[in-house]
């Protein structure tokens, strides 16, 4: 594929990725709790933020090294649970909200419950094996890959086809019209063994993350180590999602397994951004800028809005003036509110950036009160040692003319 299909391709799967993410919301936020599940409008609104954080990191790298396996792994797992959070509300919205009102609830129900395990579980698998460098540690690693495969496949096509009805929220108790008719210790080798090897599989690749990292110098230790923090909180998450399942607290399970798993997309931004993985720091750091900057003046513009309608309804009688006053507001924060939330990423994300920049205005101030050209000479040794960090500053002066 050359590097241009593959641009096209990361981001028509991103834009697919966000058209459904969008309309899920929309269904969920929709029907609010409508269903078995409870609170699944909170669920899904808590969980747009990494589903669309997944498929953007990934569609990112993968349009700038599209040979690299870590980009499709991140927009491939992103795409899937899309997927199945569409579905969900989708079925959540034909057998409950609006019964009736759109065609294969109970199929879309199905499809939400088989595929979310790949996702949830075999993409972290993955991309804990592959991070950074989109390399295995060495080929004995290739049977955790084939562990999580094949794992979340049997508990997939379990879930799809081996049960006559589905059995978690928030369609616990409907009935599976794609399911087949196949003896029962089919049903239990594939749901039973499935999940007890997926979450073993995940726990092996978070050991091989964090095995890397031990063994891992320079730079690539620094990329790592966001990475090998998410894979133990996962790791953990995981083991402890399987046995709360085991143990008949399912909704406590898939909570954990939810708050373990955000930690990956956040974790892969954040190594991106403050180790330079990729070359599209500098993309994410404008999209955080703008993206916080937006979503601060968004807030001030309604917040402005409803306080001044408040203070001036008994004057206005209903008039514009809140709004144009509102308008004003928030048009004469956008400089000073950009320059704090650039300052707030580089000082968070480009630590380097910013005490070369602090040190260099700290210079600069200086430079136009000394007077001493021996003490100036030690100023600017010290600032070129903080900022460019040479191993050896020699400076020369001409001498002046006589």
């Amino acid at each position: 594929m050359s590097p241009a299909a593959a641009r096209r391709l990361a981001w028509s799967l991103w834009a697919v990725a966000v058209a459904l993410a969008v309309a899920g919301l929309v269904l969920a936020i929709v029907d609010g709790d409508a269903g078995e599940s409870g609170g699944g409008a909170g669920l899904a609104i808590v969980l747009a933020v990494p589903v669309v954080v997944l498929p953007t990191i990934g569609a990112l790298v993968a349009s700038r090294r599209p040979g690299h396996p870590v980009g499709w792994i991140l927009i491939g797992g992103g795409v899937l649970l899309v997927l199945s959070t569409f579905t969900e509300s989708y079925g959540v919205h034909a057998l409950y909200g609006d019964p009736g009102s759109l065609p294969a609830g109970r199929v879309a129900a199905v499809i939400s419950a088989s595929i979310f395990v790949v996702p949830l579980f075999t993409m972290p698998a993955l991309l804990f094996l592959l991070f950074p460098d989109g390399r295995l540690a060495s080929r004995r690693w290739r049977l955790v890959v084939w562990l999580a495969g094949i794992s979340s496949a049997a508990v997939a096509v379990d879930a799809a086809l081996f049960s006559d009805r589905l059995d978690d929220a928030p369609f616990d108790g409907v009935a599976n019209p794609l399911a087949l008719e196949v003896p029962g210790w089919v049903g239990a080798i594939s749901g039973f063994i499935g999940w007890p090897v997926m979450a073993v599989s995940v726990v092996l690749a978070a050991a091989g993350m964090i095995m890397r990292l031990r063994r891992a110098r320079g730079q690539q230790r620094q990329q790592l180590k966001w990475m090998a923090a998410a894979a133990g909180l996962f790791a953990v998450a995981a083991f402890s999602s399987v046995a709360a399942f085991y143990a008949g607290a399912e909704s406590l399970g898939g909570v954990v397994l939810v708050i373990g798993w955000c930690a990956i997309p956040l974790a892969a931004g954040a190594a991106i951004l403050r180790h330079r993985i990729y070359d599209i720091d500098l993309v994410i750091n404008r999209a955080l800028v703008y993206g916080s900057l937006t979503a601060l003046l968004a807030g001030a513009y309604v917040g402005l809005a409803l306080l001044l309608s408040l203070a001036l309804e008994p004057l206005t009688s209903g008039s514009d003036l809140a709004i144009a006053l509102s308008t004003l507001g928030v048009a004469a924060l956008v400089r000073p509110v950009r320059r704090r939330v650039q300052a707030l990423v580089d000082r968070r994300f480009y630590r380097r950036k910013y005490d070369a920049e602090r040190t260099l205005a700290r210079f600069a101030a200086r430079l136009g009160a000394e007077t001493d050209l021996d003490a100036l000479r030690g100023v600017l040794t010290a600032a070129i040692h903080e900022t460019v960090q040479p191993a050896h500053v020699s400076l020369w002066l001409r001498e002046p003319a006589r």
